[in-house]
């Protein structure tokens, strides 16, 4: 067996917990380098928080290794273990003693260029002036309105932005995208959920320039009368999944630790 291992400094400043994951590697004699993209893994183990996993997300997807997240984030809805726990991970590895779990990704494409997105993609406003927006499905405009940004999101990127928008929280192998408005100037619209094919294209209508973010990754900016297309669910990331505590249960327990106590897990 042969791991690679991707680790956040920013997170893991000393370098403690990488050389954790080496040290625990050796012990269960399990062949473990620095993660490169395009070499050969059995598994990913990343060091860090869920922004860390987004990183590394279309690398497992695109050569279909799963990823084992090590949490040293604030919440790590992605992540499944903790830094003191990586000696029973790694064994649980080794014995086949866990189960995978599929994140669908979706497909953006502005211009010439294409993206893939485990979260989100979203258009916002980047000079604090509210944007003009219209958004259509399947070619049909929707909606149309003066906001701060709009979000297209998976299931799993419900509970990141979206949700703090004020979209809804949506099962992990549910077959949709969601639509959230970010602040918008109106007493009518509201989130959608629509089918993860379709075809959705967000508009920058207004005279102020837009930006688009990627799982929160500034990739381009979006100018007036230009647009974004996003549709999905052809490529999927897999995650190391130990025991069968349900994605319900999951949230549950990071959400009430996080607002009742106010300390992020």
């Amino acid at each position: 067996m042969k791991i690679g291992v991707y680790s956040n400094p920013i997170k893991d400043t000393d370098g403690a917990v990488k050389r954790a994951v080496f040290a625990a590697a050796e012990e269960n004699g399990i062949s473990a380098e620095p993660y490169e993209s395009g070499n050969r893994y059995d598994f990913i183990i990343s060091v860090g928080g869920d922004g860390t996993i987004l990183r590394i997300a279309k690398d497992s997807a695109k050569y279909g290794v799963p990823i084992l997240g090590i949490n040293m984030g604030t919440v790590g809805f992605l992540t499944e273990t903790e830094p003191k726990d990586i000696s029973v991970a790694l064994k649980k590895l080794k014995e086949r003693d866990y189960l995978l779990e599929r994140r669908a990704l979706i497909d953006a494409r502005h211009e010439d260029t294409h993206f893939y997105a485990l979260n989100d993609v979203v258009v916002r406003s980047v000079g604090g002036r509210m944007i003009s927006m219209e958004v259509s499905v399947a070619g049909e405009v929707i909606d149309k309105f003066t906001c701060d940004g709009y979000i297209a999101c998976t299931p799993t990127g419900s509970t990141a932005y979206s949700l703090s928008a004020g979209g809804s929280v949506i099962g992990p192998n549910t077959p949709v995208i969601a639509l959230t408005p970010i602040n918008p100037h109106t007493l009518r619209t509201r989130p959608i959920v629509v089918g993860s094919f379709e075809n959705i294209e967000l508009k920058n209508t207004g005279p102020a320039e837009a930006g688009i973010y990627v799982d929160g990754e500034y990739v381009g900016g979006l100018n007036s009368g230009a647009a974004v297309t996003v549709t999905g669910w052809d490529m999927s990331a897999l995650f190391v999944r130990f025991g069968k505590k349900s994605f319900y249960s999951r949230l549950l327990d990071k959400l009430n630790a996080w607002s009742v106590t106010g300390v992020q897990p």
